[in-house]
């Protein structure tokens, strides 16, 4: 029996063994270098006249699986030659050319290889020995004495033995999977590296101007990611595998953590990225993470290569080794793991704060490239205001990162949630090219607003339901870059923020007289006139802009542009500041900036002044930087105002005015007295005690309406009250913008309110349908009614495009909802009122982008 139990056993292990450790030698990766030294096979490539010609008579005759041309030039395109690319070549597309005629196609994800399999199989199919490709485009091809290989995958063995990765193991979370495996001879072993120790070795391994592995002058290590639906434990499943993608070594180091040029030379310690929450990778491990783009589900499995100037050596495959364990995958916006808690520490001049880092791999679309590690931070004050806390998003300024630099914690005090991460490229937190940093023209693609959609994804995808955020109070600040990203981003996402904080921001990019040449290197020239588009920010409620519609980057990055184009488009309130002396944001810019806000009615205050780039946006309420009374909420009205006596005058020209001053810094209302309903709206509201006067003279218009009908040409009747006096009255009409503006109204240091009621309002104008169609009219039949009336559309295409009618009270507050579509509506839909009582009730009409209002009254 013991004997048996032996046999079975012995028998069990060579099964085991045989399933998951094959030898196969006739599988691997020659690689062909223009270098002395390098490669499988050095100084068998040349390139010189316009041809690339590599011999291949080592593997003559083999079969080919893949062909990678890899041109190793030092960077890829930037839209300028700052630090970071002294090439010119942003404009020209790398263009080269088998002997067939076919252009090589870059190979994704990264796009700065070539596809030249088809080139050599063709090759070696007739029996020749050299692989001749013409150069249509160079391109910086061979620039700076670059390293140029040609990687064949074929039937061959490996010229040298190549060690292997080991413990590569694959776990699946959210639509990541995250590969994690031990890297041969990791150049670190320690868990206490310092910036300067990795700076050192990052920089002599893949960056530096002389003698890093681009030159060829040392070996190049990466590790090759593959996948496949089956195990990759077999020479015939890797010869079918998908190369995922290629990564360097020292994919365990955060030293991005530190924001850019943060970690510098000193002795900070570089973070480790975790691969679990709370759990660290151990010093020398790889991580890849994968996102998932499929619609189904599917189950893959990993391999992980070990590869030396290209070549890769797949002698063995062992599963937990080089092969990894299956995983099925699914859709998801990406693994969010903890890295790190602190607790009752202070931060930011708040004791007993809770801070928790998070690290999330981005892909796209929220970044143009995979395997995108970013750091985020969600911080908890003592008091957080529970069960719906609101919650500040942080912008970090140039050199600032996570941690700071973005300005204040604002309302901390009251149980406010800070969130932030760290902004790299440096586009501002505005939009960057996809084709930036790969081999691909600038005069293809778009801009893109990678940045902005990544953070929004951490938001709402994580932040949101972990913390149960309230989203109608998110607020954004930032200082600097970060200010203008508030400006600049927040402004158009009125349907995201309900305040925003800019302190010394770029509200025209193009117009910087230092900072413009930053935007040129995400953005591309300004005579390039590159294009911009935002699919990805579609899920958020931003308008979908195509790459078709042809939008100018530069245009849609101008503030006054986009305020003057979008009129109705409702802004958060923005408080804001800039330096009259501030040479390098540059003054006239934002002053063009404040005199859009103020002409295109929109909430804000602002403070100018002659400290220069330190100058403070001040919050409503106390005149201070950071504590304000107000709780601004997106789905809530407020009044702006416009032509306040008390405003100091900005003059005509630049310079034209006061060297310090403000806009609307005395103003003050009470968000608690609101009443926004269909046919009426009011606010109290006052001047501060901090006013250098008793009274200000303003106009007010009402900005954000959620209920109140405002259709162009709507009339109002309106009131001014102290108390119960009435201070004026008048008559108003809507503008054709569908604004209502009460002039000449007299702010005082006692609470004063403005009430509306409609006299005959009529629908916004965005309700308007193409011409041939027509405008489309709400028609109740009857009305008066009693007890049931007919709603019907007249002049709409009869579509099955879903449709709500809403049903209010006068008072505003709902009654009924109904869902049916466009074809019916054309024909009518009966409502039965039986249940209710006698009275006026606004029926609200939505269908698509199209909203339709009728007030309608039941008689009894």
């Amino acid at each position: 029996m013991k004997r048996g139990i032996n046999m079975r056993t012995a028998i069990a292990v060579i099964v085991f063994l045989a399933l998951t450790s094959v030898s196969q030698a006739a599988l691997s990766t020659h690689s062909f270098t223009n270098k002395t030294g390098r490669g499988s096979h050095p100084s068998t490539l040349t390139y010189s006249n316009g041809r690339v010609i590599i011999d291949l008579s080592a593997i003559s005759g083999a079969a080919v699986y893949r062909a990678i041309l890899d041109p190793n030039r030092r960077y890829g395109n930037l839209g300028n030659d700052d630090a970071e690319n002294t090439n010119d070549n942003v404009t020209q597309d790398m263009v080269i050319v088998s002997k067939a005629g076919n252009a090589l196609e870059l190979m994704s994800p990264r796009y700065r290889t070539f596809d030249a399999t088809a080139a050599v199989q063709s090759a070696l199919n007739v029996g020749g020995t050299r692989c001749t490709l013409t150069v249509s485009s160079a391109a910086g091809l061979g620039g700076d004495g670059a390293m140029i290989s040609l990687d064949v995958m074929c039937n061959r063995s490996a010229v040298t033995a190549i060690t292997q990765v080991d413990s590569a193991s694959a776990r699946f979370k959210d639509g990541d999977a995250m590969i994690i495996f031990k890297e041969v001879n990791p150049p670190f072993t320690s868990d206490s590296i310092t910036c300067a120790q990795y700076l050192a070795e990052y920089n002599a391994r893949f960056s530096s101007n002389a003698g890093a592995d681009w030159s060829g002058a040392i070996e190049k290590i990466r590790y090759r990611i593959y996948r496949s639906t089956q195990p990759l434990i077999s020479e015939s499943a890797l010869s079918l595998a998908e190369l995922v993608d290629e990564i360097k070594p020292l994919s365990c180091w955060d030293a991005a953590y530190w924001g850019r040029g943060g970690c510098g030379t000193g002795d900070r310690i570089v973070p480790r990225y975790p691969v679990d929450s709370l759990v660290l990778a151990t010093p020398g491990t790889g991580i890849y993470v994968d996102r998932y783009n499929g619609n189904t589900s599917e189950t893959f499995y990993y391999f992980v290569s070990h590869t030396i100037d290209g070549a890769e050596d797949f002698s063995t495959f062992a599963q937990n080794v080089n092969a990894t364990n299956s995983v099925v995958e699914t859709g998801g916006h990406g693994m969010v793991l903890l890295r790190e808690a602190q607790f009752n520490v202070t931060y930011k001049y708040t004791a007993n704060c809770t801070l928790y880092y998070y690290v999330r791999w981005e892909a796209p679309p929220y970044c143009n490239m995979p395997n995108s590690p970013y750091d985020y931070l969600v911080a908890l004050p003592p008091n957080v205001k529970r069960p719906k806390p609101m919650a500040q998003v942080s912008l970090h300024c140039w050199g600032g990162n996570l941690n700071g630099d973005w300005g204040w914690w604002c309302r901390a005090d009251e149980g406010g949630l800070l969130i932030s991460t760290n902004q790299y490229p440096y586009d501002w937190w505005t939009a960057y090219h996809e084709n930036l940093g790969t081999l691909k023209s600038w005069t293809s693609g778009t801009v893109q607003p990678f940045t902005q959609a990544r953070y929004l994804s951490f938001l709402y995808d994580f932040a949101v339901p972990k913390y149960t955020i309230d989203i109608e109070r998110v607020h954004l600040g930032g200082n600097s870059m970060g200010g203008s990203g508030t400006s600049m981003w927040g402004m158009r996402s009125g349907h995201i923020f309900s305040h925003l904080i800019s302190w010394v921001g770029v509200h025209i990019a193009k117009e910087s007289p230092t900072y413009t040449g930053s935007y040129i290197g995400y953005f591309g020239d300004t005579a390039w006139n590159c294009p911009y588009s935002n699919e990805q920010m579609e899920r958020f409620g931003y308008p979908l802009i195509h790459p078709e519609d042809n939008v100018n980057v530069w245009d849609y990055w101008d503030n006054t542009k986009w305020l003057a184009a979008n009129l109705k488009t409702e802004t958060p309130w923005m408080s804001n500041c800039n330096g009259t002396n501030d040479n390098g944001i540059g003054w006239p810019q934002a002053w063009k900036n404040a005199n859009a806000m103020h002409d295109t009615k929109r909430g804000y205050n602002f403070t100018w002044g002659t400290h220069a780039h330190n100058m403070r946006a001040l919050v409503l309420g106390h005149l201070n930087e950071r504590y304000s009374d107000l709780d601004f909420h997106k789905n809530q009205s407020y009044p702006v105002f416009t032509n306040g006596s008390l405003n100091n005058p900005l003059g005509t020209v630049p310079w034209g005015h006061d060297s310090t001053g403000n806009h609307n810094n005395y103003v003050m209302w009470d968000a608690s007295t609101v009443v926004d309903e269909p046919l009426q709206w009011e606010m109290s509201m006052w001047l501060i005690s901090g006013a250098p006067q008793a009274t200000e003279t303003v106009d007010i218009t009402p900005r954000r309406l959620q209920l109140l009908i405002h259709g162009a040409g709507s009339t109002y009747s309106w009131e001014w009250n102290e108390g119960a006096t009435v201070i004026a009255s008048g008559n108003v009409t809507a503008d054709s913008n569908g604004l209502i503006t009460i002039t000449g109204l007299t702010l005082s240091k006692t609470h004063r309110t403005l009430k509306l009621n409609c006299s005959n309002c009529v629908t916004t104008g965005s309700e308007v349908a193409t011409a041939d169609v027509g405008i489309p009219e709400l028609q109740l039949t009857p009305n008066p009614f009693n007890p049931s009336t007919t709603i019907r559309i007249k002049n709409t295409v009869g579509s099955r495009q879903k449709a709500e009618i809403i049903f209010f009270d006068v008072h505003g507050k709902l009654v009924q909802m109904l869902t049916t579509d466009n074809h019916q509506l054309s024909s009518g839909i009966a409502w039965d009122a039986s249940k209710q009582p006698s009275g006026i009730y606004i029926i609200k009409v939505v269908a698509g982008n199209r909203v339709l209002v009728k007030k309608a009254v039941l008689v009894k």
